[in-house]
């Protein structure tokens, strides 16, 4: 299979998933999802994405965990890590452990946006509700 994926998104709640995709997708991006680790360093876009977004809690492996992994295989991967139990250590570990950014559950699609232009360089790109 000759697909190509901008972003991979590592959650293990297929409805965070499918919210995710539906507004990256809008915004012409395409986007795979896995439910795990293993499943995301198994996964064939995980070579050629820009961007990962990993849920900090997971089964097996924690977010942390993949983003350090992750960290040494592609440096230059932005990695953004997203949690439902937000504190500022939590974003501080984030941060140590690698990630790029980080996006505090529940968030909306505005902010997911502005995270994800921010990371891939996309900070011109005017949001579609924007319009003339």
């Amino acid at each position: 299979m000759n697909e190509r994926w901008d972003v991979l998104v590592v959650d293990d709640e297929p409805v965070v998933c499918d919210a995710i995709r539906l507004v990256l997708e809008q915004e012409g991006l395409s986007v795979a999802r896995v439910p795990d680790a293993e499943s995301a360093f198994a996964h064939p876009g995980l070579a050629t994405c820009r961007l990962v977004l990993c849920d900090i809690m997971l089964p097996g492996w924690s977010g942390f965990d993949v983003a350090r992994d992750l960290r040494r295989r592609r440096p230059d991967l932005p990695i953004v890590l997203i949690t439902g139990f937000a504190t500022s250590a939590i974003a501080e570990q984030a941060l140590e452990a690698g990630a790029t950014a980080f996006l505090a559950k529940p968030f909306d699609d505005t902010e997911l946006l502005q995270v994800v232009r921010q990371v891939l360089g996309l900070t011109d790109v005017a949001p579609k509700e924007n319009g003339p």
